[in-house]
């Protein structure tokens, strides 16, 4: 008899007063218990239970994924054209959505098998930024608790979108492939030991090796049949640096691309401004000061939009 195989979901992911279409679990140990059979409402109340007691994911069977990306999806779309949810109530929603795929894609690196969903909840994200200027501070204000990698590709992405909708970037298949490099430009990393990229007094070795990893996202974007240059150019070119400083090409500004010097100047940024292994995290303000102090390392018209675009976010 084969096994049964399951999958993590968020738990603030699921439709609350909805009537599941397939079982819930709870994990313990290494044994899979149900805690909701099919046909029952999950609530709100249920949530919080659950988050009290420190549950912080709840497990589905792999046969019933599918009808999970479709509730999630189908109620992105509710959520984004609905007139009855409020403005904020829509960031949170929407921020929780897209961190069930971004997790998924940047932990695993497998976008084939989530490429749509992902799609979707890029697409809605640059939807939502679209709506008000307020809408992209309702995002970072989620997206400041989420120090991990999944937060940190996340917050790239939206600043990212952010800038380039600033700079007048009015396609929406641009943002959205923006929005997709931010996401994805440290993928590579997991083809790096995890100990190698925490630790203190790297070699030169290992330093060389830390600093391939834009190449290894590529690769990664590329087995996943991800071959959009755009997206391919802000990846590999987030750590360039205009005044040919950068890695691991050494590239001059003129041969960087749009989106890399989008990258550049987002991934920087986030990096300055949240946790990290022996790094000590900056103020906004101050991270904006430091980066005009450096800016030879920046395309100069893009660097002022983005301080233009963050001196509407309040100083940390």
């Amino acid at each position: 008899m084969e096994k049964t195989q399951y999958t993590p979901i968020i738990i603030e992911s699921l439709i609350f007063g909805k009537n599941s279409d397939y079982p819930l679990y709870i994990k313990s140990g290494g044994n899979y218990i149900l805690y909701r059979s099919k046909a029952l409402i999950f609530s709100q109340s249920d949530a919080l239970r659950l988050k009290n007691n420190g549950v912080d994911n709840l497990y589905i069977e792999i046969k019933d994924k599918e009808k999970y990306d479709n509730d999630v999806l189908e109620h992105i779309e509710t959520i984004i054209k609905s007139n009855d949810t409020n403005f904020e109530e829509k960031a949170v929603k929407i921020y929780i959505y897209s961190k069930v795929y971004a997790e998924y894609v940047i932990t695993t690196g497998n976008l084939r098998d989530n490429q749509e969903n992902v799609k979707k909840s890029i697409e809605t994200t640059v939807e939502y930024l679209l709506m008000s200027e307020f809408a992209f501070m309702n995002l970072l204000n989620l997206s400041s608790y989420d120090y991990n990698e999944v937060g940190h590709g996340m917050n790239v992405s939206i600043y990212s979108v952010a800038l380039a909708n600033r700079l007048g970037f009015s396609n929406k298949m641009s943002l959205y492939e923006v929005g997709l490099s931010g996401l994805t430009h440290d993928i590579g990393k997991l083809k790096i030991p995890k100990e190698l990229l925490s630790k203190k007094g790297l070699s030169e070795s290992e330093v060389y090796k830390i600093q391939q990893h834009p190449i290894y996202s590529k690769e990664i974007l590329m087995a996943n049949n991800i071959d959009n240059y755009n997206i391919i150019n802000g990846v590999l070119e987030h750590h360039e640096a205009s005044n040919g400083s950068g890695y691991p090409f050494g590239k001059m500004e003129e041969d960087i691309s749009t989106y890399g010097k989008i990258l550049i100047i987002t991934n920087k940024f986030d990096s300055l401004t949240r946790n990290r292994p022996y790094k000590i995290k900056l103020s906004v303000s101050d991270a904006l000061n430091l980066m005009e102090q450096n800016s030879e390392l920046y395309n100069t018209a893009f660097l002022r939009e983005f301080i233009l675009l963050m001196s509407k976010k309040t100083v940390l």
